[in-house]
């Protein structure tokens, strides 16, 4: 009678081969040294906000967290001839420019004429603004007065919105 080899008892060498399973469908293979995972790619923030206190507490804020951001701008018109020379990831608008326009109209053509997205900060939550915000497809909305911590998680919420987006496009 022959002896079937997956049956026989194997050697205790401490690792036993393996035929199948999720090593192997993942492609690795037991003792094989794999490397860390990279950190995030900081994002490249335009900051928007006629206030230019406030838009330097958004520009520190944003530095703090590790990001990069490319200007402060206080009009639409300025926040779209920086997005065409700096090419950020996303901008950090205020929903209201004053005499410099509005922020909800520059998120727009900032989206339609250089790909760029858009976290809302805002002091208005009604039902109109709300409404006129989603239609823009934001990354996130924070209210002011904002924290760190509700800076961060919109931050690192539009990072991981924007990986997305680029490995479905990919």
């Amino acid at each position: 009678m022959r002896e079937d080899p997956e049956t026989m008892p194997q050697p205790i060498t401490g690792e036993r081969p393996h035929r199948c399973g999720p090593a192997r469908v993942m492609g690795r293979h037991i003792g094989q040294r794999h490397a860390p995972p990279l950190p995030p790619r900081p994002l490249r923030v335009i900051v928007v906000d006629d206030e230019p206190a406030v838009a330097q507490a958004v520009k520190d804020t944003v530095e703090d967290l590790g990001h990069t951001v490319c200007g402060i701008v206080h009009t639409e018109e300025d926040a779209l001839l920086l997005a065409a020379r700096e090419k950020p990831d996303v901008a950090l608008m205020d929903v209201r420019l004053g005499v410099g326009g509005d922020g909800i109209a520059a998120a727009r053509r900032l989206n339609a004429g250089f790909g760029v997205r858009s976290i809302f900060l805002s002091g208005y939550a009604d039902h109109a603004t709300m409404s006129r915000i989603t239609e823009t497809y934001p990354l996130g909305v924070v209210h002011k007065p904002f924290s760190t911590a509700q800076l961060k998680s919109a931050l690192d919420l539009a990072r991981s919105r924007l990986r997305l987006a680029r490995v479905v496009v990919a």
